[in-house]
């Protein structure tokens, strides 16, 4: 009997984007929605083709730094399971979180709560001083302090640029066990043990021991997704991706 295959797949940016990101004049789907059921996601006719095929020869498991509530306006028929919050939540079949995982997330943030505040008052402050339109805010989700998310509110990456060198160099004389991950005009500052190549192998483990033998498949479009898609048997990356481009020196 064949191995069963499974594609660990990143959404935003691999699977789909924005509308603002896609060719004009193409033939859009929807793909996710915001809170007012408005479509704010979509796939390109190629990304059509190739997601079918996917869904057709593979589990597809999103792998996502949406969190629950986000994930769940992703209508693309995904049926089995999720690991979103960038790897702190792993949600099971029917939705509900990986009891697990979910109590080792909290047990690790207690680590991480105040360094993330600190952080994020940095940002606001050097954002007012300068006059920068920055949205700096702690993201949560089932009541646990994941990461730092900043954004310029008019989409101004070279705010972000600044952003993202006062918040390095406070991480240089930090002792604290965070980083950084910038892909255009967001800016994540991530506790160390928050990480989707945790939450990929923790839930491979699982397949495997359900399964037997399987093959993995990891696709994504950020350098923060390279973890994860290095423990897989194979890695897929779309042309248009922060990794491809620095694969080629852009």
């Amino acid at each position: 009997m064949m191995p069963k295959k499974f594609l660990f797949a990143d959404l935003d940016d691999t699977l789909f984007q924005s509308k603002r990101k896609c060719p004009d004049g193409a033939a859009l789907a929807p793909a996710a929605y915001l809170k007012d059921g408005t479509a704010h996601s979509f796939l390109t006719p190629g990304q059509q083709s190739v997601l079918q095929l996917f869904q057709q020869e593979m589990v597809v498991i999103p792998v996502t730094a949406r969190n629950a509530d986000a994930y769940s306006r992703v209508q693309l028929g995904f049926q089995h399971e999720a690991v979103v919050n960038f790897g702190g939540i792993i949600l099971n079949k029917d939705g509900k979180p990986d009891g697990e995982w979910l109590n080792r997330s909290k047990n690790l943030a207690c680590s991480s709560e105040s360094i993330l505040e600190e952080i994020r008052e940095s940002i606001i402050r050097f954002a007012s001083s300068t006059g920068l339109s920055i949205r700096a805010r702690i993201i949560s989700d089932f009541g646990i302090p994941f990461y730092v998310s900043a954004k310029s509110e008019e989409g101004d990456e070279a705010a972000i640029d600044q952003i993202e060198a006062m918040t390095l160099a406070i991480l240089d004389v930090s002792d604290a066990n965070v980083s950084s991950h910038r892909n255009g005009n967001n800016l994540a500052v991530l506790p160390d043990w928050l990480d989707k190549r945790h939450a990929v192998a923790y839930l491979a483990k699982k397949l495997r021991d359900t399964h037997g033998e399987i093959v993995t498949f990891g696709m994504g479009d950020s350098l923060s997704d390279i973890g994860f898609m290095a423990d897989c048997d194979y890695a897929l990356v779309p042309q248009a991706s922060q990794i491809n481009r620095q694969m080629r020196g852009l």
